[in-house]
């Protein structure tokens, strides 16, 4: 159960999916998949919630923190993996990472952590940058983490925060003309499904406004954004199916251990970069996994 959109999440689950496979559960066979999107309307995560605690599942599978609190709430003891979780102790979800306790369990992004050498970054290809903005889908409070982040490493960086919420997608549009207005030197969208799910529109809105946008995502620097850096999602998705394996293998959500990224991606769109008039030092690109050029 995700708040995004199918297309948007449609990569990763496919790595959970492929996960399963690997350890010998094959779709039509001897395991039942069953999907759900709230489409960006995160008010429906608790309906939809309620619709899966009740067709009887062995696992429900909640991706980011409000899908993980409502099926929280409607799950009962239906042991819950989730496959992306921020910070899954600061938000207030499990106990502890080594022993979460209940009926919870799952991969952890650990998203603030990243927040500061994103703005760091800003540092490296604008030298002279005096204000970001960062914007955020407001729906979303786990995200309060991140802009807290945000603000504590802008002001130690002798940078002014400028923070944007946004509703809606359309919304998104609001956000960079504010953010151009202000005179923000970079924008940086959250780690959140709001932000993926709207990664074309965000890239085409740097280029239009001529902000450059650096994110946690790939996905936006292919299409437009100059740099991303964040954790490898997909192989958290898939790592998340042997968590699922243990649980039908008989052992409780709450003593399997919360996993945490492994592997962080740096990505670089030079196309970008010269539409902006922007120099990426040769440090930066020696060390990206991917390259848009």
């Amino acid at each position: 159960m995700s708040p995004a959109t199918e297309p948007g999440m449609r990569d990763w689950w496919k790595e959970l999916t492929q996960g399963l496979n690997e350890l010998g559960y094959v779709e039509g066979s001897n395991v039942e998949l069953i999907w759900r999107f709230a489409d960006g309307k995160f008010e429906r995560l608790p309906a939809l919630a309620t619709e899966l605690a009740g067709l009887g599942l062995d696992v429900i599978m909640p991706a980011t923190p409000p899908a993980i609190r409502a099926a929280k709430s409607a799950a009962g003891g239906i042991p819950i993996v989730f496959p992306l979780g921020s910070d899954p102790v600061e938000t207030g979800l499990v106990a502890s990472l080594e022993r979460p306790g209940g009926n919870i369990t799952g991969m952890a992004t650990m998203s603030p952590r990243h927040c500061r050498p994103r703005l760091a970054l800003v540092r490296e290809v604008v030298p002279k940058a005096q204000c970001v903005a960062t914007i955020y889908h407001a729906a979303n409070t786990a995200l309060e983490l991140q802009v807290e982040e945000t603000r504590a490493a802008a002001r130690d960086m002798d940078l002014e925060l400028i923070v944007l919420k946004f509703s809606t997608a359309e919304e998104i549009d609001r956000t960079f003309e504010v953010a151009r207005a202000k005179g923000s030197d970079a924008v940086l969208p959250t780690s959140d499904p709001m932000a993926l799910d709207n990664a074309k529109k965000i890239g085409a809105l740097s280029i239009q406004h001529r902000v450059p946008v650096i994110s946690p995502f790939r996905e936006i620097t292919d299409a437009g954004g100059i740099i991303g850096y964040g954790p490898d999602l997909s192989t958290l998705f898939r790592r998340s199916a042997a968590v699922v394996d243990q649980i039908l293998k008989g052992t409780k959500p709450g003593d399997i251990p919360i996993g945490e990224p492994q592997k962080f991606d740096l990505s670089i769109n030079l196309l970008s970069s010269r539409a902006l008039n922007l120099t990426i030092p040769d440090s930066l690109v020696s060390r990206a996994a991917f390259l848009v050029q």
